[in-house]
């Protein structure tokens, strides 16, 4: 899940401030026994792609969404005002609020409990946030410097890897990757040090941002009709909306490569790294 994907989400679950939890359902075993009911809601903030939902107590639930995660409000309630879900959804949490909603988590696969002055625990390691700066967002503002300073740490590491690692920037996800390699004409595997960063990093911010404020679906090309709002990505042996080369496709290898994912990219308007040689 992209950063504004999960900045949204931030949003939404932060206009349910001030609901207190009247019953509670965690279905991880580390919190089976838990009971969140009498707890009121605060602001919930994002770091990147994870979720801190804060109560008023001192206590926050930590939750990433990874690629299928969603939390939903689910505003129809069934008998004793427990949730109407469908049985085929694996629901991971639902609290049900004083408000007459419930707070559902589904396919959630991280979630955890833990005291509000310990968030550092989860998210000190990552780097800063593309979205710092937003209402929803945990740090103030966006430490350039830092996070050039955790991009040039390898700087033999291809481009589009450095993107994706969280602990350089927070809040990208592949399809960020991906687009902006091709907007700035860059071969993915382009070691990061030879990449100019500054303007890397400042385009990012701003397609992300743009897409938070308006809700254009991550749109990149300006066009939000599906099949047309992407430059590259999905777009494998089709021709380049730039130069008609057909778009070329390398999936993501198996595990152990994290920060390794599907990739695409046109082979004339993003030519090959010379020092990185041919052999990606």
């Amino acid at each position: 899940m992209e950063g504004d994907a999960v900045h949204r989400c931030a949003a939404r679950l932060t206009s349910l401030a001030g609901a207190t939890v009247v019953r509670s359902d965690l279905r991880t075993p580390a919190l089976a026994t838990v009971d969140l009911a009498g707890r009121v809601l605060g602001e919930t903030r994002a770091h990147g792609k994870h979720l801190l939902t804060r109560f008023t107590d001192g206590a926050t639930l930590h939750s990433h969404l990874r690629m299928s995660g969603s939390w939903t409000v689910v505003r129809r309630h069934g008998r004793g005002g427990r949730p109407l879900l469908p049985r085929h959804l694996a629901v991971r949490a639902a609290l049900t609020l004083d408000s007459g909603v419930s707070l559902v988590g589904v396919d959630v696969p991280v979630l955890e409990l833990l005291r509000t002055r310990d968030e550092h625990r989860v998210v000190g390691h990552l780097g800063p946030d593309v979205l710092a700066g937003q209402p929803t967002a945990t740090q103030e503002r966006f430490d350039e410097d830092d996070a050039l300073t955790r991009l040039r740490r390898d700087p033999q590491r291809p481009v589009v890897e450095a993107l994706l690692d969280q602990r350089g920037v927070s809040g990208l996800g592949n399809l960020w990757a991906v687009e902006l390699c091709f907007l700035r004409g860059l071969w993915p595997w382009t070691p990061v040090g030879e990449v100019d960063l500054e303007p890397l990093l400042a385009l990012a911010r701003r397609m992300i941002r743009h897409s938070l404020e308006h809700g254009t679906g991550m749109t990149t090309t300006g066009v939000r009709r599906r099949g047309e709002n992407h430059w590259v990505t999905g777009r494998s042996n089709r021709p380049c909306r730039r130069c008609g080369t057909l778009v070329r496709f390398r999936p993501a290898p198996g595990s152990g490569a994290p920060y390794r994912r599907e990739v695409w990219w046109c082979p004339t308007c993003q030519p090959v790294s010379t020092r990185a040689g041919r052999g990606t």
